[in-house]
Protein backbone atom coordinates (compact mmCIF):
# COMPACT_ATOMS: atom_id res chain seq x y z
CA UNK A 1 0.00 0.00 0.00
CA UNK A 2 1.19 3.68 -0.72
CA UNK A 3 1.37 7.04 1.42
CA UNK A 4 -1.53 9.40 1.10
CA UNK A 5 -1.99 10.19 -2.36
CA UNK A 6 -3.76 14.15 -1.61
CA UNK A 7 -7.54 14.31 -3.29
CA UNK A 8 -9.39 16.61 -5.05
CA UNK A 9 -10.77 18.07 -1.94
CA UNK A 10 -6.94 18.45 -0.57
CA UNK A 11 -6.07 17.97 2.97
CA UNK A 12 -8.56 16.25 5.02
CA UNK A 13 -9.71 15.69 8.60
CA UNK A 14 -10.54 12.63 10.72
CA UNK A 15 -14.58 11.67 11.56
CA UNK A 16 -13.75 13.58 15.14
CA UNK A 17 -13.05 16.91 13.04
CA UNK A 18 -9.57 16.51 14.43
CA UNK A 19 -6.59 18.85 12.46
CA UNK A 20 -5.07 18.12 9.55
CA UNK A 21 -5.14 14.23 9.77
CA UNK A 22 -3.90 12.58 6.77
CA UNK A 23 -6.76 12.41 4.13
CA UNK A 24 -6.89 8.36 3.21
CA UNK A 25 -7.01 5.12 4.58
CA UNK A 26 -3.56 5.37 5.70
CA UNK A 27 -5.13 7.24 8.49
CA UNK A 28 -6.24 3.71 9.77
CA UNK A 29 -2.91 2.58 9.49
CA UNK A 30 -0.30 2.42 12.56
CA UNK A 31 2.55 5.56 10.92
CA UNK A 32 5.35 3.01 11.18
CA UNK A 33 3.69 0.94 8.71
CA UNK A 34 5.58 3.45 5.95
CA UNK A 35 8.99 2.21 5.82
CA UNK A 36 10.94 5.61 6.67
CA UNK A 37 13.67 3.72 4.91
CA UNK A 38 11.57 3.25 1.86
CA UNK A 39 13.02 5.08 -1.64
CA UNK A 40 10.16 4.15 -3.82
CA UNK A 41 9.58 6.92 -6.29
CA UNK A 42 5.78 6.77 -6.06
CA UNK A 43 5.26 5.88 -2.71
CA UNK A 44 7.62 9.13 -2.10
CA UNK A 45 5.88 11.33 -5.09
CA UNK A 46 2.39 10.80 -2.98
CA UNK A 47 4.05 11.82 0.54
CA UNK A 48 5.30 14.76 -1.29
CA UNK A 49 1.96 15.49 -2.77
CA UNK A 50 0.56 14.92 0.53
CA UNK A 51 2.89 17.40 2.49
CA UNK A 52 2.26 20.27 0.22
CA UNK A 53 -1.63 19.98 0.78
CA UNK A 54 -1.06 19.56 4.68
CA UNK A 55 1.59 22.64 4.51
CA UNK A 56 -0.96 24.79 2.73
CA UNK A 57 -3.77 23.69 5.36
CA UNK A 58 -1.16 24.61 8.08
CA UNK A 59 0.09 27.72 7.08
CA UNK A 60 -3.41 28.93 6.31
CA UNK A 61 -4.49 28.19 9.63
CA UNK A 62 -1.41 29.32 11.21
CA UNK A 63 -1.72 33.11 9.36
CA UNK A 64 -5.54 32.93 10.60
CA UNK A 65 -3.97 33.39 14.01
CA UNK A 66 -4.56 37.23 16.15
CA UNK A 67 -1.48 39.30 16.79
CA UNK A 68 -2.58 38.45 20.42
CA UNK A 69 -2.81 34.65 20.22
CA UNK A 70 1.01 34.34 18.38
CA UNK A 71 2.77 36.65 20.94
CA UNK A 72 0.96 34.46 23.96
CA UNK A 73 2.26 31.46 21.92
CA UNK A 74 5.75 32.54 21.64
CA UNK A 75 5.80 33.48 25.28
CA UNK A 76 4.67 30.08 26.57
CA UNK A 77 7.11 28.46 23.89
CA UNK A 78 9.99 30.60 25.42
CA UNK A 79 9.12 29.45 29.23
CA UNK A 80 8.96 25.87 27.75
CA UNK A 81 12.65 26.21 25.78
CA UNK A 82 14.33 28.26 28.79
CA UNK A 83 13.79 24.14 30.96
CA UNK A 84 15.35 23.09 27.83
CA UNK A 85 17.64 24.88 27.75
CA UNK A 86 18.47 24.48 31.70
CA UNK A 87 18.43 20.66 31.56
CA UNK A 88 20.80 20.71 28.35
CA UNK A 89 23.24 23.71 28.85
CA UNK A 90 23.10 25.05 32.43
CA UNK A 91 25.95 27.11 32.05
CA UNK A 92 24.75 29.39 28.39
CA UNK A 93 27.23 31.59 29.00
CA UNK A 94 29.24 31.69 25.51
CA UNK A 95 27.53 29.18 23.91
CA UNK A 96 25.60 30.01 20.61
CA UNK A 97 22.27 29.52 20.58
CA UNK A 98 20.80 29.71 16.26
CA UNK A 99 17.28 30.97 16.11
CA UNK A 100 15.50 32.07 12.92
CA UNK A 101 13.89 35.42 12.28
CA UNK A 102 10.36 35.00 11.81
CA UNK A 103 8.25 34.53 8.30
CA UNK A 104 4.72 33.72 7.32
CA UNK A 105 2.97 34.11 11.03
CA UNK A 106 5.86 32.03 12.89
CA UNK A 107 6.29 32.61 16.65
CA UNK A 108 8.68 35.37 17.19
CA UNK A 109 11.37 34.35 19.30
CA UNK A 110 13.61 36.97 18.96
CA UNK A 111 13.01 38.34 22.41
CA UNK A 112 13.84 34.97 24.03
CA UNK A 113 16.81 35.35 21.86
CA UNK A 114 17.49 39.06 23.19
CA UNK A 115 17.22 37.86 26.58
CA UNK A 116 20.00 34.75 26.08
CA UNK A 117 22.09 37.66 24.85
CA UNK A 118 21.83 40.06 28.23
CA UNK A 119 22.68 36.23 30.01
CA UNK A 120 26.30 35.68 27.87
CA UNK A 121 24.94 33.79 25.02
CA UNK A 122 25.77 34.20 21.48
CA UNK A 123 22.41 34.03 19.83
CA UNK A 124 22.51 33.89 16.04
CA UNK A 125 20.29 33.51 13.00
CA UNK A 126 20.33 31.09 9.75
CA UNK A 127 21.73 32.19 6.02
CA UNK A 128 21.19 30.47 2.48
CA UNK A 129 24.66 31.20 1.67
CA UNK A 130 24.28 28.77 -1.78
CA UNK A 131 21.79 27.26 -3.12
CA UNK A 132 20.60 23.76 -2.27
CA UNK A 133 23.27 23.60 0.77
CA UNK A 134 23.41 23.73 4.54
CA UNK A 135 22.94 26.52 6.58
CA UNK A 136 25.60 29.00 7.86
CA UNK A 137 25.28 30.99 10.60
CA UNK A 138 25.93 34.60 11.76
CA UNK A 139 26.00 35.94 15.11
CA UNK A 140 23.06 38.50 15.72
CA UNK A 141 21.70 40.71 19.03
CA UNK A 142 19.36 43.38 19.46
CA UNK A 143 20.13 46.21 17.24
CA UNK A 144 22.86 44.42 15.26
CA UNK A 145 22.99 45.67 11.45
CA UNK A 146 20.82 43.52 8.90
CA UNK A 147 20.56 43.12 5.03
CA UNK A 148 18.40 40.98 3.36
CA UNK A 149 18.73 37.35 2.18
CA UNK A 150 17.30 34.45 0.37
CA UNK A 151 13.83 35.07 -0.42
CA UNK A 152 14.13 38.93 1.17
CA UNK A 153 14.41 37.65 4.82
CA UNK A 154 16.42 39.84 6.86
CA UNK A 155 20.19 37.95 8.11
CA UNK A 156 23.42 39.59 9.76
CA UNK A 157 25.22 42.29 7.94
CA UNK A 158 28.63 40.90 9.23
CA UNK A 159 30.08 37.89 7.35
CA UNK A 160 31.15 36.07 10.88
CA UNK A 161 29.79 32.63 11.00
CA UNK A 162 30.00 30.40 13.90
CA UNK A 163 29.27 26.96 15.13
CA UNK A 164 25.54 26.65 16.62
CA UNK A 165 25.50 24.11 20.16
CA UNK A 166 21.89 24.70 20.13
CA UNK A 167 19.50 25.15 16.69
CA UNK A 168 15.57 25.77 16.78
CA UNK A 169 14.25 24.56 13.54
CA UNK A 170 10.68 25.98 12.62
CA UNK A 171 8.05 24.16 12.37
CA UNK A 172 5.18 24.18 9.98
CA UNK A 173 4.03 20.40 10.89
CA UNK A 174 5.21 18.43 13.09
CA UNK A 175 4.51 14.80 14.56
CA UNK A 176 4.85 12.17 18.14
CA UNK A 177 8.17 10.72 16.93
CA UNK A 178 10.09 14.00 16.74
CA UNK A 179 9.75 14.83 12.94
CA UNK A 180 9.17 17.96 11.45
CA UNK A 181 7.13 19.37 8.15
CA UNK A 182 8.68 22.26 6.73
CA UNK A 183 8.40 25.24 3.98
CA UNK A 184 9.66 22.01 1.33
CA UNK A 185 13.10 23.65 0.90
CA UNK A 186 15.19 20.94 2.50
CA UNK A 187 17.53 23.50 4.00
CA UNK A 188 16.83 22.63 7.81
CA UNK A 189 17.19 18.76 6.95
CA UNK A 190 19.99 19.53 5.04
CA UNK A 191 22.25 21.62 8.03
CA UNK A 192 20.92 19.01 10.57
CA UNK A 193 22.36 16.46 8.61
CA UNK A 194 25.82 18.05 8.01
CA UNK A 195 26.28 19.92 11.36
CA UNK A 196 24.49 17.37 13.45
CA UNK A 197 23.71 20.61 16.19
CA UNK A 198 20.95 20.03 19.22
CA UNK A 199 17.81 20.58 17.59
CA UNK A 200 14.67 21.64 19.18
CA UNK A 201 11.48 22.39 17.03
CA UNK A 202 9.39 25.01 17.59
CA UNK A 203 5.83 25.63 16.29
CA UNK A 204 2.18 25.77 17.15
CA UNK A 205 0.05 22.58 19.48
CA UNK A 206 -2.28 23.04 16.49
CA UNK A 207 0.16 21.50 14.16
CA UNK A 208 0.48 18.58 15.09
CA UNK A 209 0.29 15.39 12.31
CA UNK A 210 -0.37 11.89 13.33
CA UNK A 211 2.55 11.57 11.01
CA UNK A 212 4.38 13.43 8.78
CA UNK A 213 5.51 9.87 6.80
CA UNK A 214 9.56 10.15 7.18
CA UNK A 215 11.74 9.95 4.36
CA UNK A 216 15.27 9.04 4.34
CA UNK A 217 15.98 12.95 4.33
CA UNK A 218 13.81 13.82 7.43
CA UNK A 219 15.72 14.26 10.42
CA UNK A 220 14.84 13.70 14.23
CA UNK A 221 14.90 16.25 16.14
CA UNK A 222 16.02 16.25 19.79
CA UNK A 223 13.12 17.73 21.15
CA UNK A 224 9.59 19.69 19.75
CA UNK A 225 8.44 22.71 21.92
CA UNK A 226 4.81 24.03 21.22
CA UNK A 227 2.56 27.16 23.48
CA UNK A 228 1.69 23.31 25.42
CA UNK A 229 5.26 22.88 26.51
CA UNK A 230 7.85 20.29 25.25
CA UNK A 231 5.88 17.46 23.47
CA UNK A 232 8.88 15.19 22.42
CA UNK A 233 12.02 14.31 23.64
CA UNK A 234 14.54 12.36 22.20
CA UNK A 235 16.11 9.64 23.59
CA UNK A 236 19.21 10.48 25.52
Amino acid sequence: MQPPTTGPGGAGRDDEGGFASPPCLAARIAPDYFDPLAVDAQQARDVARWRKAQREELLARRAALSIAQRQAAAAAIATALDELLAEHLPDIRGRVVAGYWPIRSEPDLRPWLARLHERGAIPALPEVERPASPLVFRPWHPGAAMRRGHWNIPVPANTETVKPDVVLAPLVGWDGSGYRLGYGGGYFDRTLAARRPLAFGTGLQAARLATIYPQPHDIRLAAIVTECGVQYRGRA
